[in-house]
């Protein structure tokens, strides 16, 4: 089915150059790249004499045709933006063909996965430690969206900042997202405003995969990964359906609507357009506190891709993205008269983003290649926690211009200049009468130009190293040196050794970013925010990766990976010195997280899949308050979690069955009565998830339940009968808020598989 009414714009289309003249010989074949250990048809790779630059380009099933003279060399090359190019060599004097693979580049920004589609799977050839969750992985539970998508990752942690705006927190070695650095197809993302409420934002049925590499990232992507990467591919319109549906409903009165429609518009252009839809209208107070355990909600969001990519190796990818929420939450509708009003939360998110990534070879020579992308995001966004407002908006600008050389395969170098622009207009109001202040403008601009270089060294298929270094100059804090080293050595057949080392920074937005804690009665003290530094830390780790055969062929992968982070400048956002404050300062003393991790993945006999881990972490804090520091473990931290997912799928995956358990660890509690409080800490706790899908070519039906033993965290709100009291807290949550739901759903494909 062709959708082309549904656009009213066109791209520029290239000039077109193909072969003359008579020739006397045909080459032909197809061109494939692997994807989780299939091969798949590669579409628009370049296909050409190097000496003079004659070619083609391979068609939607990878076929290609050249015409050979007999005065063309007996070589020729094959080559495709993101990929290693392969010079192949011809016998002369008659047809012939060939079917070529190509791989893609060595690259700390993407998981390169070979072997059988499981739900995750570490990579054997970065580099860098890369956890993928397939597409597999992504349809084991609901995944509604972004933060509902790690359930079955030992390597993320995901909770509630607070019980009552339904914002959501992540965690990465022990440390939040926000120093982690999260990216949607390598173009930067869920920055400043949006870091908090925008892990809600993506829909998981948009994504194709999540990468996830801890330790210290490319510097190809900028400055401000210290303990890792996120990665997001969505769908893309040449390889996708024409029409694809998912449809979501479960027992608490949450529905979500998800489309993608593709066309082909034209010979080398395509266009893509995916929707979301979810509103959550009913109010559940599970644990008659008078709060609802989650607000009620309303979201759209749209994206709009163009792809566009000529025989001459021009690839060209521009997306627009509009998105629009709104939450209430708070106490149940009825006043509650005993605290003179209810406490009520309503917050607005609007995002407008525009980007486009492009990407050409240079000359003649094959392997050089230039690389741009461009993306401006503008995001407005409003809050209020009772008496407390928090509000703005931000415009961000982000280029890169990468040019990069791989022609061989032993060494690869990549030169490049980027740009961030981020201008920050933002208001916090404390209208509380103990807090009542004059309102705080919380205005910021900077200009970050900076420039980077990477090389690899690969001398054999045994052994990777990767040097990276780039310099930045921030017009509000200054000069950034940022050095990265990666290696990997592959000791014996199945035996893989990792190591990095990394510097990384970035700035800090204290209430964005700890939105959370507007959910209290707590004064926020901020006199502080002009001395903040610019946050900065090293990363060290290592991980070695066994691959174990068992039996009838099997094999079983065995990882084990450490990380430590460790701060330089941080700003503390400090809860613990009385329970009615929040106070912010630059960091006095040690900051750091360690973080061990152990994950066993094998397929005992065809289509039983398990998948186990268990992390360790240690985050530890230094306060400090009239010249005396406290050091102590990081509180609301969960101190380990393990996993076990065990699935099954029938003869082509007509049935699937999965069940994932998973234990998490206690967290250290705060202090209510000052740094010298009793010791507190919260309980250990289990979650179950379940769920079975019926599965055919087109359709595609799913049940499931979350949280099967009902497990919630007791009176998350302190003072939940008062909430404009002195005490009133929502913000100190380390368990479930939402208790056993069950949940249906359905996909639906229409048209063909490009």
């Amino acid at each position: 089915m062709k959708l082309k009414f549904l656009y009213l714009v066109a791209l520029l289309m290239l000039l077109h150059t193909g072969n003359s003249g008579l020739a006397q010989h045909k080459i032909y074949g197809h061109v494939f790249f692997e994807e989780n250990g299939k091969k798949k048809a590669l579409e628009g790779a370049n296909v050409f004499f190097p000496a003079s630059g004659k070619g083609n380009i391979s068609s939607a099933d990878g076929s290609f045709l050249l015409s050979r003279k007999e005065s063309d060399p007996l070589q020729f090359v094959v080559s495709f933006v993101g990929y290693i190019s392969d010079t192949l060599n011809l016998s002369g004097g008659k047809d012939e063909y060939f079917d070529v693979t190509l791989t893609k580049h060595i690259s700390l920004s993407e998981a390169v996965v070979l072997g059988q589609q499981s739900g995750t799977i570490m990579s054997s050839l970065t580099p860098l430690k890369t956890e993928t969750i397939t597409s597999s992985g992504l349809q084991k539970m609901a995944c509604c969206n972004l933060a509902e998508s790690f359930e079955n990752s030992a390597s993320i942690s995901v909770g509630f900042t607070d019980a009552v705006s339904g914002a959501k927190q992540v965690k990465l070695l022990g440390l939040s997202s926000l120093y982690s650095q999260t990216m949607i197809e390598n173009v930067p993302a869920l920055r400043g405003l949006a870091s908090t409420f925008g892990w809600s934002y993506l829909p998981g049925s948009w994504l194709e995969s999540i990468q996830i590499s801890k330790g210290a990232a490319s510097v190809l992507n900028g400055y401000e990964s210290i303990s890792g990467q996120m990665n997001m591919e969505i769908r893309k319109p040449n390889q996708t359906e024409d029409l694809f549906f998912n449809l979501y409903a479960d027992h608490s009165g949450r529905y979500e609507g998800n489309a993608s429609a593709a066309s082909k518009l034209a010979d080398r252009l395509w266009t893509g357009l995916l929707l979301h839809v979810s509103t959550e209208s009913k109010e559940h107070d599970g644990n008659h506190d008078g709060f609802m355990d989650q607000p009620k909600s309303k979201l759209v969001h749209a994206y709009n891709r163009w792809f566009y990519l000529n025989e001459k190796g021009l690839q060209s990818r521009t997306g627009v993205r509009f998105l629009y929420e709104k939450r209430e939450g708070g106490q149940l509708s009825e006043d509650n008269t005993k605290t003179g009003g209810s406490y009520r939360t309503n917050i607005g998110n609007k995002n407008f983003t525009v980007e486009n990534k492009t990407g050409f070879p240079v000359g003649n020579k094959p392997g050089l290649t230039v690389g741009i992308i461009n993306s401006f995001s503008h995001h407005e966004q409003e809050s209020f926690f009772g008496k407390k407002s928090f509000g703005g908006h931000q415009n961000s600008f982000y280029s890169n211009w990468m040019f990069s050389s791989h022609s061989s395969r032993k060494h690869h170098y990549t030169l490049g200049l980027s740009f961030v622009y981020d201008d920050y207009r933002t208001i916090f109001e404390d209208l509380l009468p103990e807090n009542l202040a004059p309102p705080l403008h919380l205005d910021r601009q900077e200009l970050v130009p900076g420039a980077f270089a990477e090389y690899s060294f690969s001398p054999n298929k045994s052994l990777i190293l990767i040097a990276g270094l780039r310099g930045d100059y921030n017009s509000r804090y200054g000069w950034m040196l940022t050095p990265r080293l990666n290696g990997k050595y592959n000791i014996r057949e199945g035996i893989v050794l990792r190591a990095s080392l990394g510097r990384g920074f970035r700035s800090p937005n204290v209430i964005s970013e700890n939105i959370g804690f507007l959910a209290s009665s707590r004064k926020f003290y901020l006199e502080q925010l002009a001395d903040l530094p610019l946050e900065s830390a090293w990363n060290y780790g290592s991980s070695i990766s066994f691959s174990i055969p068992i039996w009838d062929g099997r094999k079983m992968s065995l990882s084990m990976d450490y990380f430590h982070t460790r701060f330089e400048n941080q700003a503390v956002v400090d809860i613990e010195r009385n329970r009615n404050s929040l106070y912010v300062y630059p960091l006095q003393g040690l900051s750091f997280a360690d973080a061990f991790q152990v994950d066993l993945s094998l397929m005992p006999f065809k289509g039983f899949d398990i998948f186990a881990a268990f992390r360790y972490n240690n985050t530890q804090l230094t306060y400090s308050d009239s010249g005396k520091s406290y050091q102590m473990e990081k509180a609301l931290s969960s101190r380990f979690r393990g996993l076990v997912n065990l699935s099954y799928a029938s003869n082509f995956k007509r049935w699937v069955f999965d069940v994932t358990a998973q234990v998490n660890g206690p967290s250290r509690l705060p202090g209510l009565e000052g740094y010298l409080s009793e010791y507190r800490e919260s309980p250990p706790f289990p979650v179950f998830f379940a769920q079975v899908s019926k599965n055919s070519k087109r359709l595609d039906l799913y049940v499931g339940v979350e949280n099967i033993l009902d497990y919630v965290q007791a009176n998350p709100i302190l003072k939940h009968d008062s909430p404009f009291s002195r005490d009133f807290d929502s913000s100190l949550i380390w368990g479930p808020l939402m208790g056993r739901k069950f949940y249906a759903g359905l996909r639906l494909r229409i048209g063909s598989l490009r």
